[in-house]
């Protein structure tokens, strides 16, 4: 499944809107590090309102996002964590 990911001045967000496969993950942190590359982003939001579980590899791969975007010039944040 193909995450939306939206170029918003000099941010990226990015919605999540179903659960997704450990290869849909990947090609969602593949394709978020290749477009703040190419777009020359100042941030990244990833929002994760609609998932009601994150498991281990999940969050493993939101921090990665994070991560490399931060290596890129860009900050990230998730938003729509819920207890």
């Amino acid at each position: 499944m193909q995450v939306p990911i939206l170029k918003q001045g000099d941010f990226l967000i990015a919605s999540i809107q179903a659960a997704l496969t450990d290869a849909d993950l990947r090609q969602l942190q593949d394709d978020l590090v290749h477009r703040v590359s190419i777009y020359r982003s100042l941030g990244v939001i990833v929002d994760v309102t609609a998932l009601d579980v994150l498991d281990s590899f999940a969050c493993r791969t939101l921090s990665g996002i994070a991560q490399m975007t931060r290596l890129r010039g860009a900050k990230t944040v998730v938003v729509g964590i819920q207890p």
